[in-house]
């Protein structure tokens, strides 16, 4: 019955999971902005997030920056729950930077995008807020689960 339960649960994290990907994916690489700069790089670290702070555009703010990091909030929450032996905060990190690493890599590549290094810090900020979220969440159902154990 468990082993069952356990099947159940983890068709769902991969459907889950292959949801976001189509859904990533489909804003990151399949979508078109119109960039003033067309296809360029930005190598200076900050530099695009202090440009887009001093703009004082909500907007660019809200869908560059928190953008970025909401994008792969899931990512760090989802991660841990598929594969469930690499939940190391190492091997989380390495994914979510090589991970944001390819899709810019894409972005640049075949879809005529800016390489920004700031995307990827931001990227990776949301997959460790992903998982700080999943940690916190967890925590917060073993307290429950004790409380409600009879101690």
């Amino acid at each position: 019955m468990a082993d069952r339960k356990n099947r159940r649960k983890s068709l769902i994290v991969m459907l889950l999971f292959i949801g976001y990907l189509s859904f990533l994916l489909s804003v990151t690489l399949f979508t078109h902005n119109y960039y003033t700069y067309g296809q360029s790089s930005n190598l200076l670290i900050f530099s695009s997030v202090r440009l887009m702070l001093m703009s004082g555009n909500g907007g660019l703010i809200l869908k560059n920056v928190i953008g970025n990091i909401a994008l792969f909030i899931p990512l760090g929450i989802l991660l841990p729950l598929l594969i469930e032996k690499k939940q190391t905060f190492r091997w989380q990190l390495l994914f979510a930077v090589l991970f944001s690493l390819v899709i810019e890599v894409c972005q640049f590549l075949f879809a005529a995008r800016i390489f920004d290094v700031d995307d990827i810090m931001l990227n990776v900020a949301g997959a460790m807020t992903g998982r700080l979220i999943l940690a916190g969440f967890r925590r917060f159902a073993r307290r429950i689960a004790f409380f409600y154990s009879g101690f």
